[in-house]
């Protein structure tokens, strides 16, 4: 199983382990860039939302999304915002970054996320 349920969720993130998910991407001059969000733990009680926008540098050898380069070369890491609750860091990135809450996945899969979605030849 891929996807974490909710309890998952919350369960990763109040454990210290970070959550992601690939969410729409968007088009800039024509190149497609690869949106999603990273939830982590800042320390005992704030939570880092991020906003991870890198252009599509992937082949069938390399999908290292964070390795790719980043949209703003200012924000290599995106955009952050620091929440004090699990809670009102999901509902951030779902009220405004629009993630859905039934399609995170613990930090790495979302690689094989960006794969599946946009090169399933590979």
């Amino acid at each position: 199983m891929r996807y974490l349920i909710d309890l998952d969720v919350t369960t990763n993130l109040a454990a210290g382990r970070d959550i992601e998910q690939l969410l729409p991407e968007r088009y800039e001059m024509d190149q497609l860039v690869i949106r999603y969000v990273s939830i982590e733990r800042n320390n005992p009680s704030s939570w880092r939302v991020c906003l991870c926008e890198v252009l599509d540098n992937g082949t069938p050898g390399f999908i290292d999304i964070y390795e790719f380069e980043p949209v703003d070369p200012d924000l290599p890491f995106g955009d952050e915002w620091m929440f004090d609750s699990i809670e009102s860091a999901l509902k951030f990135a779902g009220n405004t970054l629009k993630a859905r809450h039934d399609r995170y996945v613990n930090r790495g899969l979302i690689q094989d996320e960006f794969k599946d979605r946009y090169h399933p030849e590979w």
